[in-house]
């Protein structure tokens, strides 16, 4: 390693360790300041309930300004953006701890909520950039753990309101020290599917959701002796706490740099929502409610910043933190102020919608219905209601110039063109276009049957990153036609899976028949060295499926330390399989192929991987999925 290296993985580690511990201190001002001792300050000068909403709207409607602000101005010095957040939060606090007169409270409350809100959208847009070692979960989730653990120490816990408020100041004022050690450069990302509008939408109702039960939770039982008592009235049961949530913060963020979203906040809902039936009464449960309370906030408290912090994107994390987080707060605790309970069909419809939200993203349904879509209907029901979007999409494909570096024209006569692309169409049907659109092979490949060799989803992420999904690429990015609605984005992906798409059946009867020349093969060490270059970026580097794409994909790649071959069919040449994969991809899959590699290397790529499948039990049939 040269000293120039050596400096940048010091950097890089502590750039990772000041994004955790400026996690922490955000969410410890929030917990033990904004939610807890502002809240008991207000009541001593203002303890009607009346004038008690009013403080909190202040606070709510200054953490939804301040969030859209950060939306709005440029965030191009982050690491000023967020000093300076830091410092408002300090000043905001200390201010709350003399107010004459209950305007000037509304007006603390109000002041709270704007550098409250402006700090976290600015923090968690810049935490992709900070955790540039690629663990940006566990990094959120030791940020998050920390906080929750160190609020339930006793010491802090039974600490005075004053003295509470104090203490975040301290921490909030030394914080603001910590984005001097922020990395600025931000990793190329290709968003997927979570985060268009519909993704959006769906996991700002989830969060939502949990933010509100918790809430509701949370102030029910601060207000209600017995349940603090069983909850976390001992020294004992707070330490237990803090042990818990940082053990589930932990995991959460471990998880869910492994893809694990949709699961944790599965999770995290069955945990508050039994909890919250506990607690009303309604059922009776071996584990006590204050052990899965504590568990489930830990949990969807880190998928809360890991959410928006993913994307990179100030807009998203505003409107997460002011929706879900902000609306999701005064909803639940106005719920428990109003009804002093939480009703448990209120939980069941939460329930019935977090189930309903997540099932369409559920990666064990989609690798059922998929395949199944497939071969029963050959692809047809996928564009059926989508001719004018495809129709949009040619155009698009036509006014971005896509013809210039792509033909849509495989030549009859050549073997290498139909091994490569696909069965090849008659000339009378290419020239019934309007316009033919042949094009120029000169940079790209061909894709008059790109819908059969890779999927919409593959397709999407290449236009938005084309060197994050192939690396070297000479193409272009084409992001802005998805940085808004209507740009032309998802009717170039449209358009580009109708290529091709009714000749699937003949595609996979040619990858079938296909076999590798096996008279040369890539030697061990040059094989290594291409599957780092071509496959590790989703596989990872030892086959883990742990490559800094792998996230980003609707089916996980494979552990093959731990699962079994998931194409080769029991009792088939295995080398020859993956030969076929290699070269071929899986049709419908993100995994795509790699069609212009050599049989020598395809086979030396195909015996590389052999040697990282070390799972007991290696075969396994199942269809469609890489």
């Amino acid at each position: 390693m040269t000293e120039a290296t050596g400096r940048g993985a010091d950097a890089t580690r502590l750039s990772w360790a000041a994004a955790l511990l400026a996690i922490a201190a955000t969410y410890f001002f929030f917990l033990i300041f904004a939610e807890f001792a502002f809240l008991e300050l207000a009541t001593q000068i203002a303890p009607s309930a009346h004038r008690l909403r009013t403080i909190m709207m202040g606070l709510g409607g200054g953490g939804v300004a301040g969030a859209a602000l950060v939306a709005m101005v440029n965030d191009a010095n982050r690491r000023t953006a967020l000093t300076w957040g830091f410092r408002a939060c300090a000043a905001s606090a200390a201010f709350a701890l003399f107010p004459p007169s209950f305007p000037l409270l509304v007006a603390a409350a109000i002041a709270i909520g704007l550098s409250l809100g402006w700090l976290t959208v600015t923090l968690t847009s810049a935490l992709r950039a900070a955790a540039t070692n690629g663990h940006l979960g566990l990094c959120i989730g030791g940020g998050t753990g920390l906080a929750y653990a160190l609020c339930n120490v006793p010491s802090v816990f039974h600490a005075s309101a004053r003295t509470q408020t104090i203490a975040a100041i301290a921490i909030a004022a030394a914080a603001s020290l910590l984005p001097r050690f922020f990395s600025t450069h931000t990793p190329e990302f290709a968003p997927p599917r979570e985060y268009d509008r519909a993704g959006i939408t769906r996991w700002v109702v989830i969060l939502l959701a949990l933010v509100w039960m918790d809430s509701a939770a949370f102030y029910i039982v601060q207000h209600s002796e017995s349940l603090r008592s069983v909850t976390w009235g001992g020294s004992g049961m707070l330490w237990l706490n803090a042990s818990t949530h940082l053990f589930a913060a932990l995991a959460a963020g471990a998880l869910l740099d492994r893809g694990g979203r949709g699961y944790l906040a599965a999770l995290s809902l069955a945990a508050l929502a039994l909890a919250c039936l506990e607690l009303n009464g309604t059922i009776s449960a071996r584990i006590p409610a204050g052990w899965l309370y504590t568990a489930g906030v830990s949990v969807y408290s880190t998928l809360l910043v890991e959410y928006p912090a993913r994307s990179g994107r100030a807009w998203i994390a505003a409107v997460v933190f002011a929706l879900a987080g902000w609306v999701g707060s005064a909803l639940g605790i106005g719920m428990a102020q109003d009804l002093h309970r939480i009703p448990p069909g209120f939980v069941l419809a939460a329930v019935a919608t977090l189930g309903i939200a997540l099932a369409w993203r559920w990666r064990g349904l989609r690798r059922l219905a998929l395949p199944a879509v497939v071969l029963v209907t050959g692809g047809e029901s996928l564009r059926a209601g989508e001719p004018e979007l495809i129709a949009r999409g040619r155009e698009v494909y036509i006014a971005e110039g896509c013809i210039h570096c792509h033909s849509q024209f495989v030549r009859p006569r050549s073997p290498s063109d139909v091994e490569r692309w696909g069965p090849a169409a008659s000339l009378r049907d290419e020239l019934a276009a309007n316009p033919p659109l042949f094009g120029n092979r000169r940079l790209g490949p061909d894709l008059s049957r790109v819908g059969n060799r890779r999927s919409p989803e593959w397709n999407r992420l290449h236009l938005i990153a084309p060197r994050l999904i192939s690396p070297g690429s000479r193409m272009p990015s084409y992001a802005h036609l998805f940085s808004r609605p209507n740009r032309g984005g998802d009717a170039l992906v449209a358009y580009l899976g109708s290529l091709g798409r009714d000749t699937l059946g003949a595609r996979l009867e040619q990858i079938a028949a296909w076999t590798p020349n096996a008279r040369q093969v890539l030697p061990p060490a040059k094989a290594h060295g291409l599957f780092l270059q071509l496959c590790a970026q989703c596989h990872g580097e030892t086959g883990r499926g742990d490559g800094h794409l792998a996230r980003q994909l609707s089916v996980t790649p494979p552990d093959w330390t731990r699962d079994p071959w998931r194409r080769v069919t029991r009792g088939a040449n295995v080398e020859a399989s993956l030969s076929q994969i290699v070269k071929f991809g899986l049709p419908m899959s993100p995994m795509a192929g790699h069609e212009y590699l050599s049989d020598a290397a395809i086979l030396g790529l195909a015996r590389h991987v052999q040697t990282l499948h070390t799972a007991p039990g290696g075969e396994s049939i199942v269809a469609f999925q890489p």
